[in-house]
């Protein structure tokens, strides 16, 4: 689905690991299952502080946490340290160890701990605040590996928290320099959306297809750019967030949309696989419209787009924001190769005016959304990849 593994594309990075997090939003956890005492739960859940807690103490995961063993954006907290930030449990934060060191995180798990400063995270979370320090990032694009686990950090070490994960007031090519996320939200009079949750480096092309498909049919878009320590590594580790778990809460631009009822929403993504699937939960009818107008729009000789299941989940960000969820994942061949015609296809399906099998397209040959940098080439030569949808 929109997973794309570090530096690679990739379809779902663990398919075969439970669906993300059961407890998600769910009650807080009995003191028996914590492993604290009744009294010390009982403090943990009724002191109030007037703390702010703008550090937090990073630690590792507790005994009884293993699932968060391979969920390289989950992270717990005490409640009064939510509380205080103004947080709720599916929420994302943004954690800063250093200048050079900050990621995205989701809250999976609100559990009290001796320390309301607490924050727990394993191994592979860790991973992502130590991007830095000089070690390769995986290059196979045929692949889907697993989170990256090792990291130079102690068991515990302090990180800033903040609400917001974009960067505010950054233009792309600001966040490009210095890897950093911002968002880009163009609002129209339509009830059509364009998204690209994981654009930017995380995986290249698909903000610019977003954007491209907005042109052309009159839509509101809607794109998130992140890029990591270079330009060529480092997005997905550091930015990527499954889309099933996106918060308008965390993602100010997002949330200027999030309550606008459109009629079709579309999101662009990436997936190990070659070629281009088309999912979401719109009706089947109109998925193989617009897999008809890709495969129009593209050259006779290439692998045809088809059909795919991926993409139903209620939870997806897509499906959240369209009456229509439409859910477009490519390989990163295939979006280098082909970014603006499947694209095109795309816009033609929704857009009557628009011929899928037209050799000259407007606007064609535009590079929109990733900005030049003197003495880097726009198209980086290993792009960052997702795990989940």
């Amino acid at each position: 689905m929109t997973n794309e593994p570090t530096d690679n594309d990739t379809n779902e990075q663990h398919r075969s690991i439970t669906s993300r997090r059961t407890f998600l939003g769910a009650a807080l956890a009995s003191p028996a299952l914590l492993g604290l005492g009744v009294g010390s739960y009982e403090a943990a859940s009724s002191y109030a502080s007037d703390e702010t807690y703008e550090t937090g103490l990073i630690s590792g995961l507790a005994d009884n946490q293993d699932d968060l063993v391979l969920e390289p954006t989950a992270i717990s907290a005490d409640p009064r340290l939510l509380d205080a930030q103004g947080i709720s449990v599916g929420q994302q934060v943004r954690l800063t160890r250093t200048d050079n060191e900050f990621a995205a995180y989701t809250v999976t798990e609100d559990r009290p701990e001796a320390s309301e400063e607490t924050l727990r995270m394993p191994d592979s979370g860790k991973s992502r605040l130590d991007l830095s320090d000089g070690r390769p990032f995986p290059s196979d694009r045929n692949s889907c590996p697993g989170p990256q686990t090792d990291h130079s950090l102690g068991d515990e070490f302090e990180a800033a928290i903040s609400t917001t994960v974009p960067a505010p007031d950054r233009s792309a090519k600001e966040a490009r320099r210095d890897g950093e996320l911002v968002e880009q939200l163009d609002e129209r009079d339509s009830s059509l959306v364009m998204i690209a949750p994981h654009g930017g480096g995380m995986q290249p092309w698909t903000d610019e297809q977003a954007a491209y498909t907005a042109e052309l049919t009159s839509a509101t878009s809607w794109r998130a750019l992140g890029w990591g320590p270079t330009p060529a590594g480092g997005a997905f580790q550091r930015w990527y967030v499954p889309s099933t778990e996106i918060d308008p809460a965390s993602y100010p631009e997002l949330g200027r949309i999030a309550d606008t009822d459109f009629d079709v929403a579309v999101d662009f993504g990436g997936v190990c696989e070659r070629g281009v699937l088309v999912g979401g939960n719109a009706d089947k009818s109109l998925r193989e419209a617009v897999r008809d107008s890709i495969n129009e729009a593209m050259p006779s000789r290439v692998l045809k787009a088809e059909l795919s299941d991926d993409g139903t989940a209620d939870s997806m960000l897509v499906n959240r924001l369209g009456d229509d969820g439409i859910f477009i994942s490519q390989s990163y061949t295939t979006r280098r190769a082909y970014y603006e015609e499947i694209a095109y296809g795309v816009a033609a399906a929704l857009e009557d005016d628009l011929d899928p099998g037209a050799r000259e397209r407007p606007g064609q040959g535009k590079r929109r959304s990733r900005p030049d940098v003197p003495g880097q080439d726009r198209r980086p030569s290993r792009p960052d990849a997702p795990g989940k949808q």
